[in-house]
C-alpha cells in the first residue's frame, strides 16, 4: 500500500494546486478534415474538395522515469502463449526505473475523430468534427518523489533527507467535443496565396482533475513517519464516481463540466504555376488543384478551458506542517474519508482544506508551425514543430515535438517517416502508410522492433474517403469535362 499512498500524499500534498501529433495522418496533401487537427487553414490546400473521415483514433503514452529496458520487452511479445513479464529488484516489479535526479514528466493522450467532414468550395472550405479525447499530463515531477512512489517509505537511502520540491503539477480531462471549421483564401496573387482558418469546438466533460505544487519541504524519518515541514498545494478533482463508496455513476451521455475550445491558424502557399483557371462557380468535382512549390502554416491549438461544476471538490493546503507518525496506520475506503483525514491531520477539520465545489482544467494549447516542400513527382519533405503554451499551471501541457517527414504520396499510396525530437531531447523515427483509405502508423518504431526502452507506445490509424478536386466524369458534360480541369479518358475518376 505505500508506494501507491505515497505517489498521492506525496504529490497531492505536496502541491499548491492530439505520436500524439498523427503526423501521417495530418500532414499530408490527402488529409483533409484530420488536418484541421494541426492547421484549420489547411482545408483550402488539399488535394481533395471532399473528405469524409470515419474514424481514426490515437493512442499515445510516455514518461521518463518507469521502464521496460529494451533487451527484455519487444512488444509482440505479449501475445506469445504462456509469457511472463520480466521482474525487476527484491520486489519482483514489472518495470525498472531511470536512475537519476533530473524532473520527470508523463504523458497519456488518447484522440478519437469520430464521424467528421469537409467540403471546399472555391475559396471557402467548411469542416464538421466529432471526437472524444482523453489528456494526461505530469510535470516538474520530482525525483524523490518518483523513487519514493516505485519503493515505498521503507526505501532507506531517501531517510532523513530533506527535500525542498517545487512548482510541480499534474492535470487531466476527460471529454467529448463537436467543431465547426471555417478556411478562406483571404490573399491570392498570380503564383501565391494565404489562407486563415479557424476551428471552434463546443466541449462537455466526463472529468477532470488537477494537482498544482507551490513548493513542499519534507523529510521522511522512517517507513511510518513523514516530517511534512511546509506545504502549500492545491488538489480538485470532478470525477464519475460516488465519493462515499467509490461506485460509478452516470453514463456516456453524463457530463460534469462543459467548456469551449478553439484553433486558429493561416498557411502561406507558393504555387508551381499560374493559376489561371480560377474556379468561378458550377460544379464542385471542376474545381482545380495547382501543386505548389512549398507551403508554410503557423497555427494555435486547443485555445480554452474546461469547467467542471458537478460533484467537483477543489482542496485547498496553505502554509501547512505536520509531524505525521504513523502515516502507514491510515485507512480509507473511499475519496471523501481520504480527504477528510489528511484535512483533519493539518487543520484540524476534517473539511477545512474544502474551498470550492468547482474546478477548472485548461487544455493542452500549443504553438505549432508546419512547412512542405514538393521535391519532386510525389516527393515531399515536411517539418513540424510544436511547443507548449501553458497561461497557469493548470493547464495540461502538450509535449514540445520537433519534427522532419520526408514523404511519398500519390492517390491509392502514401509513405511517411518522420524524424523527430521529442521535448528536444529524445530521437525517435516513426513510420505511416496510406493504402487508399486506410492509414496506419506510428511514431515510436523502435518500440516494436526492440530497438527502445519500453516507457511508453504510439500507434494511429484512420479511415476515412475523399473525392479529388478535377474528378468529374465526362458523363456529367459541360464545364466538368473539360481536360482544363484535369479530366479526360485516360486519367478517368481521381476519387480515392
Amino acid at each position: 500500500m505505500n508506494r501507491y499512498f505515497v505517489v498521492i500524499i506525496l504529490i497531492l500534498l505536496v502541491q499548491s494546486g492530439r505520436s500524439q501529433e498523427m503526423l501521417g495522418v495530418t500532414l499530408g496533401n490527402y488529409s483533409g478534415i484530420a488536418g484541421t487537427l494541426v492547421n484549420p487553414a489547411v482545408m483550402t490546400n488539399n488535394k481533395v474538395y471532399l473528405d469524409i473521415n470515419l474514424i481514426s483514433a490515437d493512442i499515445f503514452v510516455r514518461n521518463n522515469f518507469a521502464y521496460i529496458p529494451k533487451e527484455d520487452f519487444v512488444i509482440w511479445d505479449v501475445f506469445k502463449p504462456g509469457y511472463e513479464y520480466p521482474t525487476y529488484g527484491d520486489d519482483d516489479r514489472n518495470v525498472t526505473y531511470y536512475k537519476n535526479t533530473r524532473l520527470k514528466h508523463a504523458t497519456m493522450s488518447t484522440k478519437v475523430l469520430g464521424p467528421s467532414a469537409m467540403l471546399q468550395v472555391g475559396d471557402h472550405a467548411f469542416g464538421i468534427t466529432t471526437g472524444v479525447r482523453y489528456f494526461m499530463s505530469g510535470n516538474r515531477i520530482p525525483w524523490d518523489i518518483a523513487e519514493l512512489s516505485y519503493h515505498g517509505l521503507d526505501y532507506t537511502p531517501l531517510h532523513n533527507i530533506e527535500f525542498d520540491d517545487y512548482n510541480t503539477d499534474m492535470n487531466a480531462s476527460a471529454w467529448m467535443e463537436v467543431g465547426l471549421s471555417y478556411a478562406y483564401n483571404v490573399y491570392k496573387s498570380y503564383d501565391s496565396h494565404i489562407t486563415a482558418g479557424i476551428s471552434i469546438k463546443k466541449l462537455w466533460g466526463y472529468g477532470g482533475a488537477n494537482i498544482d505544487v507551490n513548493n513542499v519541504n519534507y523529510v521522511v524519518v522512517d517507513d511510518s513517519t513523514i516530517n511534512i515541514k511546509n506545504m502549500n498545494g492545491e488538489a480538485g478533482f470532478s470525477l464519475p464516481v460516488d465519493y462515499d463508496n467509490n461506485d460509478f455513476i452516470g453514463g456516456v451521455t453524463s457530463f460534469s463540466g462543459s467548456g469551449i475550445g478553439l484553433d486558429i491558424g493561416a498557411v502561406f502557399v507558393k504555387k508551381k504555376e499560374v493559376d489561371v483557371n480560377q474556379w468561378k462557380g458550377g460544379k464542385l468535382c471542376s474545381q482545380k488543384y495547382r501543386e505548389y512549390i512549398y507551403r508554410v502554416g503557423v497555427s494555435i491549438l486547443d485555445i480554452g478551458r474546461l469547467k467542471y461544476s458537478t460533484n467537483a471538490q477543489l482542496h485547498s493546503f496553505d502554509d501547512v506542517s505536520q509531524y505525521w507518525a504513523s502515516i502507514d496506520t491510515l485507512e480509507f475506503d473511499n475519496l471523501n474519508t481520504f480527504m477528510g483525514q489528511i484535512s483533519n491531520t493539518f487543520y484540524g477539520d476534517p473539511e477545512a482544506s474544502l474551498k470550492a465545489n468547482s474546478i477548472k482544467v485548461g487544455l493542452p494549447t500549443a504553438l505549432s508551425v508546419q512547412a512542405d516542400v514538393n521535391m519532386a513527382k510525389n516527393i515531399y519533405f515536411g517539418g513540424f514543430w510544436i511547443h507548449p503554451v501553458r497561461i497557469n499551471t493548470r493547464s495540461m501541457r502538450r509535449p514540445a515535438q520537433l519534427a522532419f517527414v520526408p514523404r511519398y504520396e500519390s492517390k491509392y499510396f502514401e509513405l511517411n517517416v518522420p524524424v523527430s525530437l521529442y521535448e528536444y531531447i529524445y530521437p525517435r523515427i516513426g513510420i505511416s502508410a496510406r493504402f487508399y483509405f486506410l492509414t496506419i502508423g506510428t511514431e515510436r518504431l523502435g518500440t516494436y522492433l526492440g530497438m527502445a526502452d519500453m516507457n511508453g507506445l504510439d500507434i494511429y490509424f484512420s479511415i476515412k474517403l475523399g473525392i479529388n478536386k478535377g474528378s468529374c466524369k465526362n458523363k456529367f458534360g459541360g464545364a466538368c469535362s473539360n481536360v482544363n480541369f484535369g479530366n479526360n479518358k485516360k486519367k478517368g475518376n481521381n476519387r480515392y
